[in-house]
């Protein structure tokens, strides 16, 4: 879209990001890299749009705020998600809550100035659904409001949608997807392949490609998993490796677009992953990876090597010890060595049968938590509908109570029999 349409130096252009969900550290890294290596491209976008969670890195991009910050809440969000099983759709999650806080802590005081009449958020309106594009704010709590109404999603954020300026909205992606103008060039960027300018490559050989909310999606086996990670969090080591590939596309991008004068060498595309990441991102994938062995399809501490260690404390036994592939040295006597094999097999038959058993328990425990989580939102629905029923009489009784107070006092008497009717005496 936006290589064809750059062609001259000047040429006025804006960034799209589209909806992403927890994907979204695709487009932090993509940011990150045109911070490092074209910081023009953002400073000199006219325009900057966003949709759902596109839409903070939108906002993070015109207010200059902090990457870090902005990753911290996202990792805080994903750390919240996968405590339960049913991930986001659990009752005690509450990821806008976790956004909100990180927006407050992100933006500046001054964000609505900055981003009135530059970012342009879409959102979808209750009442009618259609899409609605937000772009002058009063204050930053107008501004973090019109974000969490376009990060919104019905049922899997909760059930009563969150408003801005006294109008109900939902997910701007529902209607647009990857928001921009036809009337200017757009740079767009989306952790899904398709017909976008910054976004995963696939399989070259996929030519099917589908026009669907105002944006380009690939049918490829990688965008519906890219779909499913979107919703649902991956480990923190995965959600590293896509903001690692939002930064290596990126490098790409610029590589193959010359309209701003900028020719990057070959060995800008070889950088080491370790580079890209916080100590915080480390620290985290070094938690959930646990050091995987995978030739040996087991784990291993994170310890020294048997071979680092002084020599008093050096293991008469030495190997990796796992369910799959036990290896002794024969280093003991023959005896010990046998009783060892024996004491290893009986274990790895008794780690298989609780595995088994508990495979099975867990069969009857994905559907209880479901239906507990859908009794819970079934149940806080119907208290906020009797809670509504409640304030509807009670309106109609007040206004019943005013209208024959008036109409008592314009012909000079109010009867106590009148009041004890409508009930007024009852309190």
């Amino acid at each position: 879209m936006a290589e064809e349409d750059l062609s001259g130096t000047g040429t006025p252009f804006s960034l799209s990001f589209s909806g992403s969900g927890f994907l979204a550290l695709y487009q932090i890294g993509v940011v990150q890299s045109l911070l490092e290596l074209a910081p023009e491209i953002l400073k000199s976008a006219s325009k900057v749009y966003g949709a759902s969670a596109g839409s903070l890195i939108a906002a993070a991009v015109v207010c200059e705020s902090s990457l870090e910050d902005l990753k911290e809440s996202f990792h805080e969000a994903v750390r919240d998600a996968r405590k339960t099983i049913l991930g986001p759709l659990s009752p005690g999650c509450n990821t806008l809550r976790t956004i909100q806080k990180g927006l407050y802590k992100m933006l500046p005081e001054n964000s609505h100035q900055v981003a009135s009449g530059r970012l342009h958020i879409s959102l979808t309106r209750v009442m009618d659904g259609q899409n609605v594009m937000v772009s002058e704010f009063s204050s930053k709590e107008d501004l973090i409001q019109a974000l969490t109404c376009s990060c919104f999603v019905p049922i899997y954020c909760g059930f009563i949608p969150p408003s801005f300026r006294g109008v109900r909205y939902v997910d701007g992606g529902f209607t647009n997807l990857q928001p921009c103008s036809d009337l200017e060039a757009v740079i767009t960027v989306s952790p899904f392949t398709g017909e976008l300018d910054i976004c995963p490559r696939d399989c070259p050989a996929i030519f099917y490609s589908f026009q669907i909310l105002n944006s380009s999606i690939q049918i490829s086996v990688e965008n519906l998993c890219r779909i499913s990670y979107a919703l649902f969090p991956p480990s923190y080591l995965v959600l590293n490796e896509f903001f690692s590939r939002g930064y290596q596309d990126a490098v790409l991008f610029l590589r193959r677009n010359n309209a701003f004068g900028i020719n990057y060498p070959a060995n800008t595309m070889t950088f080491r992953f370790a580079s890209l990441l916080s100590k915080n991102d480390l620290s985290r994938a070094n938690e959930e990876s646990s050091c995987w062995n995978p030739d040996t399809g087991g784990l291993e501490s994170n310890g020294p090597a048997p071979r680092d260690l002084p020599p008093k404390q050096t293991p008469a036994v030495s190997g990796t010890f796992n369910g799959k592939d036990q290896k002794i040295q024969p280093q003991l006597p023959p005896r010990q060595h046998k009783a060892a094999r024996e004491r290893q097999k009986a274990s790895g038959l008794l780690d298989s049968v609780a595995e088994i058993i508990s495979q099975c328990l867990m069969s009857y425990k994905l559907p209880t938590k479901m239906m507990f989580s859908l009794s819970k939102r079934i149940e806080q629905l119907w208290g906020l509908l009797d809670e509504m029923c409640w304030m509807a009489q009670q309106f109609k009784r007040t206004g019943r109570l005013v209208r024959n107070t008036a109409a008592g006092l314009s012909n000079g008497v109010v009867s106590e029999r009148r009041l004890s009717s409508l009930g007024m005496l009852q309190y």
